[in-house]
């Protein structure tokens, strides 16, 4: 067997080569694989290549069908008690013993306190409330929340915002601003190895490095620029969210001890109009209905939090019925839009190709243990209140997340029932098109890349009318959670290109010119399926012109008491054994 040309194979017996050589058998294996089709006569445009054929069609495909799962952790901490019979007598209760026992003596005066169950938290639910609303088995994944795809579309520079600052006993400074103006901070003197700096405590993260500057909202000492001389402090782990400059004898109030105030970041003190970062809250608008979520159960798989049942005894019950009551349980449901998303001509809140999808969750409360409305001045706002990582205090809720407050609501309707005598309310469905608050972020022109410095918070309360939890109505007790997932699509370089100023053909239209520089500057947008050699990138599967990204949701329910800013000043000795 011989290679007559390189695309062509003889076969020639032994005994037609030469005298006396034996014939052998010969077996040709032919890969039946390839990567080629059949050229159809006449069709002179079809793309022969499959894999070049498949990765074209790929990468016009604007088509994304979404699915994923939720996992539903959250810890019962709230009790109170309520006069509404239904309400009453589905608790999870705390102190059924000494009720039975008050109701002996002052039946007029007895309060059945506890827990509401987690039917009312969950994303599936298993039963309605005897004596209130009718429960309807095929529509057990509507009455608590409700899930959406939505997309960042525009932002918001004015939002208002405030930053409160305990210390001492009684001390509060507090800061209030708009989003614009930046990243609030509050101030500490220290000194280091005889060296004095001034020490910024954020409520958000702030993004800087070592080397880069900040301009402050207001002069301090006459000057408005400062270098950032290091990252944290002695305490572990906040080097995001403190940094410090260099004190040179600074006597000025905005700089003494717990002074508020807000500051920009600044890449290149040499450039400071094109590098300096704008700051804003995203917008975002939903592309899908309710009728589009599929939420389902996830047969054989649970977290890891255990279900905390009780029985309730018939003589520890205000009616007398023996039940089974849950406290926390423990569920991941599976979710899934029967339509797909299409992201074809929109652009995000940068006026860029759309890289980014988010699940929008939103709680519905439609039993009506939360979310009242508020009336002030004939204005109505609605139930459901928004904040950020600064409206968070460690031993306490902080006054940012009261009724009264008008700055804290996002615009989401809500509709109202009567039964049994009394209202209840609770928030209507999204449609597409509506918009919904996110996170704070930051983005900087020069260095082409926008950064999350807080996710948003959705605080849910309950009704005082109907549940009360604590004595002060405009300021309840509640859980938050944050509504938006993302979804990333594609991502854009980690390096910024640039380009001449007269070649505006081979110019992103999302590119930034830069009069310092006299040239373009954008971020490549990475292709569909490209995953660069640092990881960056993503893979979804495709099929059938649609690609197919999946989430993977914990979805946490919080108390409001948090802050962002305690960590453990702890800092632990090395290990040393006998190699050190």
């Amino acid at each position: 067997m011989s290679n007559k040309k390189s695309n062509e194979i003889r076969i020639v017996r032994g005994e037609d080569r030469f005298a006396g050589s034996s014939n052998t058998d010969i077996q040709i294996n032919v890969d039946l694989q390839g990567n080629n089709k059949n050229y159809i006569e006449g069709d002179r445009v079809k793309i022969l290549n499959i894999e070049q054929r498949f990765d074209d069609e790929r990468q016009k495909s604007t088509k994304f069908r979404i699915a994923g799962k939720i996992t539903n952790i959250f810890d019962n901490t709230i009790t109170g008690s309520t006069d509404y019979v239904p309400f009453r007598n589905s608790l999870y209760y705390t102190n059924a013993i000494t009720a039975v026992l008050d109701s002996n003596t002052n039946p007029g005066l007895v309060r059945w306190s506890g827990y509401p169950q987690y039917d009312e938290f969950t994303f599936y639910r298993t039963r309605g409330i005897e004596g209130h609303v009718e429960f309807v088995s095929k529509s057990a994944t509507t009455y608590n929340w409700t899930t959406y795809v939505s997309y960042a579309s525009r932002n918001n520079y004015e939002q208002r915002m405030h930053h409160k600052v305990l210390y001492g006993e009684n001390g509060v400074s507090l800061n209030q601003y708009p989003v614009s103006d930046g990243v609030p901070y509050y101030i500490i003197n220290q000194q280091d190895r005889g060296k004095n700096f001034i020490t910024f405590y954020c409520g958000i993260k702030h993004n800087l490095s070592v080397g880069d500057w900040i301009y402050t909202k207001v002069p301090i000492a006459g000057k408005r620029f400062f270098e950032v001389y290091s990252l944290g402090d002695r305490s572990y782990g906040n080097e995001d969210r403190v940094f410090s400059i260099f004190n040179y004898g600074y006597d000025d109030a905005n700089f003494w001890n717990y002074a508020t105030g807000n500051f920009r970041r600044v890449g290149d003190i040499n450039n400071t109009g094109e590098t300096m970062s704008k700051y804003y809250v995203r917008v975002h608008k939903i592309l899908t209905d309710t009728t589009n979520s599929d939420i389902t159960k996830m047969g054989f798989e649970n977290n890891i939090f255990p279900i905390k049942k009780q029985l309730e005894y018939s003589a520890l019950t205000p009616n007398n019925i023996q039940r089974t009551s849950i406290k926390d349980g423990s569920m991941t449901v599976g979710i899934s839009f029967d339509e797909d998303v299409s992201i074809n001509n929109l652009k995000d809140n940068l006026e860029r190709p759309v890289t980014d999808l988010y699940v929008t969750i939103l709680n519905k409360g439609y039993m009506g243990w939360f979310n009242n409305p508020y009336t002030n001045a004939g204005h109505t706002f609605t139930g459901i209140q928004v904040g950020w990582d600064m409206n968070f205090l460690k031993d306490d809720v902080d006054t940012w997340w009261e009724k009264t407050n008008i700055d804290n609501r996002d615009e989401i309707d809500y509709d109202e029932y009567p039964l049994n005598g009394e209202t209840f309310y609770y928030n209507k469905n999204l449609k597409k098109g509506d918009e919904i608050m996110g996170s704070v972020c930051e983005y900087n022109d020069y260095e082409n890349k926008e950064v999350e410095l807080s996710e948003i918070s959705h605080k849910i309360s309950y009704n005082q009318q109907k549940f009360r939890t604590n004595t002060n109505e405009n300021l309840p007790f509640g859980y938050t959670y944050h509504p938006h997932y993302r979804i990333p699509l594609r991502v854009y370089s980690d390096y910024v290109e640039t380009g001449d100023k007269d070649k505006v053909d081979l110019i992103p239209d999302y590119s930034f010119f830069s009069k310092n520089d006299n040239q373009w500057r954008w971020r490549d947008l990475y292709p569909y399926g490209f995953v660069d050699t640092d990881g960056n990138g993503y893979n979804h599967p495709f099929l059938n012109d649609c690609h197919y990204p999946y989430v993977n949701i914990l979805f946490m329910l919080s108390p409001m008491q948090k802050d962002f800013n305690n960590y453990n000043n702890i800092i632990y000795s090395p290990l040393v054994d006998d190699c050190e």
